[in-house]
């Protein structure tokens, strides 16, 4: 790494990290560096990447709907196969989570999704639903066309492991890499891993809290009855590309963990374990992302997004730039650092008990 300085530093290990630096570089003309895990074919699938989740509030679903065709375009732009499309099934079983799915219905069908309920003996007293026509990314496929991307504009990728990052409270960062230096002017942790790696609990707003969370390869005998399905009360999330196997993500109890996996993924025949690491997360307590600096630092801090965080990254671009629409500067302005009870008034369904 040449001795330099950057205008961003932009910390993160998922997709979302490496689309915000890349926009940073390639619509706003500025000097990037992203430090993270590099991809490796043989790592479990650590984030699903979806264009839509069950959001309650009117202006985040406009904002989506809006940011994830901007990054449905860039990346098809790459290559073939970096972004497919799915008809994703929600499941909720409790009273609180049907109403939100409930709710969610009502507001997707008004933005122009196609949305249809879907009879299952297994989920009686719940409601599941299918969303027509959504994008994933291809994991597998996505992360090096990623990297040549963001190769071809010039944005440092730092291994994270061979990086000594030294990060300052009034948001400016010194990095080594090797014998080389560098200054960057403003530090953006994009994503939940790049919170809980690099901010220390008492840095972080009062309205954020870990999630324990695991990822799972799975080997199926049977295909799923989705290529994408999201148990909101299990916390269970499975994606299958192809019939051999499925990739898992779980959130809450590890002592519950596998219980859950198995319940959720019943009609996949016998499962076997292919591969399975520790993957923490954040949620918030009050529904709302997360978006602002960090308490008592002037790091910028991106967390609690979901599995649509990486289909945000261009909105999330104009905001750090400076330059994003009224309307978008309202919603991050409102989902910043806890101040009363403001956050409530955008709050969606909480993700973390209160």
């Amino acid at each position: 790494m040449a001795d330099g300085s950057y205008d961003y530093l932009v910390l993160g290990s998922t997709p979302l990290a490496g689309l915000i630096a890349g926009l940073l570089a390639t619509e706003h003309r500025r000097r990037v560096c992203l430090v993270g895990e590099p991809f490796s074919p043989f790592r479990l699938q650590r984030s699903i990447d979806i264009s839509l989740a069950p959001i309650t509030r009117p202006e985040t679903l406009l904002l989506l709907k809006r940011s994830a065709a901007e990054t449905t375009r860039l990346v098809a732009g790459w290559g073939k196969g970096l972004v497919g499309r799915v008809d994703p099934l929600f499941v909720a079983e409790t009273p609180a989570s049907i109403a939100v799915l409930g709710h969610f219905r009502h507001l997707a069908i008004a933005l122009g999704y196609a949305v249809e309920p879907v009879a299952d003996r297994s989920i009686a007293e719940g409601l599941m639903l299918r969303v027509r026509d959504v994008q994933l990314l291809g994991h597998g496929r996505f992360e090096p066309a990623l990297e040549a991307w963001l190769g071809c504009h010039d944005v440092r990728h730092l291994d994270r492991a061979e990086t000594v990052l030294t990060l300052r409270k009034d948001g400016t960062a010194h990095l080594v890499s090797g014998d080389h230096g560098a200054e960057a002017a403003q530090v953006i942790l994009a994503g939940d891993d790049a919170v809980l790696d690099y901010l220390p609990e008492e840095a972080r707003d009062r309205s954020l809290a870990p999630i324990a969370g695991a990822a799972m390869l799975l080997d199926t005998l049977k295909p799923l009855p989705a290529p994408y399905l999201s148990f909101l009360d299990r916390g269970v999330v499975l994606v299958q590309d192809g019939k051999a196997s499925a990739a898992a993500l779980l959130s809450g109890e590890s002592s519950t963990a596998r219980a859950r996996l198995g319940s959720a993924a019943a009609r996949a025949g016998a499962l076997r374990l292919a591969g399975e690491t520790v993957v923490g997360s954040l949620g918030t307590t009050d529904g709302a992302p997360f978006i602002g600096p960090a308490r008592g630092h002037k790091a910028q801090v991106v967390a609690a997004l979901g599995p649509a965080a990486a289909f945000l990254a261009p909105a999330l671009a104009r905001h750090f730039a400076g330059v994003a629409a009224t309307d978008e500067a309202r919603w991050f302005a409102a989902r910043g650092p806890s101040r009363g009870n403001h956050r409530l008034l955008v709050g969606d369904y909480p993700t973390v008990p209160a």
